[in-house]
């Protein structure tokens, strides 16, 4: 399965999500706004995920609303990540967390602007590569415990092709076969990670706090 495609299942669910870890002193200073089983979720840590999430594509998006979702965002990635290492069968490398970063980077017009974005967050490099080594963990997660057990047939895809005729006038079924195919994967995915997290939270302890 592409990245591209679980980049566009796990950002629906998920959104972008930064997740570091914090001293145990800055956990005490700083208000908890949710716990996940015996993790914390401090409010420091979700206003950078919300500036993340504004920066890199959802600036238009009301501020409560995208710390709700952030918030619901950060719970489920911290779920994911605990059941990666508790199951231990995806890993990430250094080499991996280091093009990550500069793919971040990349978005930006120049390293200044990257490094201001950085400080203005209180993060280092090395925090952002841990952030997005456990989004990279997740990813190969997600692909290893849901997307193994989704099919596409030729049948479904020809099937899709034939009820939805007027969106691929003039074009024939093999030449638009593969997109379809990850179209009706992705939904599928969607739908065993939701059924999958569903389950994580009817078995997970989670508290949020009051706002």
């Amino acid at each position: 399965m592409s990245r591209m495609l679980h980049w566009g299942i796990l950002t629906t669910l998920l959104v972008i999500i930064l997740m570091f870890p914090f001293a145990l002193q800055a956990e005490l200073v700083d208000r908890i706004v949710a716990t996940v089983n015996t993790e914390v979720i401090t409010a420091s840590e979700l206003s950078c995920a919300v500036a993340l999430n504004q920066r890199l594509g959802n600036a238009d998006k009301d501020r409560l609303a995208l710390e709700a979702t952030t918030l619901d965002g950060l719970i489920n990635r911290r779920l994911l990540v605990q059941e990666a290492h508790r199951l231990k069968f995806v890993e990430v490398t250094e080499q991996e967390l280091s093009a990550e970063v500069e793919n971040v980077a990349k978005r930006f017009s120049s390293d200044k602007e990257f490094g201001d974005f950085l400080a203005a967050l209180d993060m280092t490099r090395q925090d952002l590569a841990r952030m997005l080594g456990e989004q990279l963990l997740v990813e190969r997660f997600v692909e290893k415990k849901v997307g193994l057990f989704v099919r596409v047939t030729r049948e479904e895809a020809e099937s899709y092709f034939n009820e939805h005729a007027a969106e691929f006038k003039d074009k024939r079924f093999q030449d638009v076969q593969k997109m379809i195919s990850a179209l009706l994967m992705e939904k599928k995915m969607g739908l065993q990670l939701a059924q999958y997290l569903a389950e994580l939270r009817g078995r997970a302890n989670i508290r949020v706090s009051a706002r």
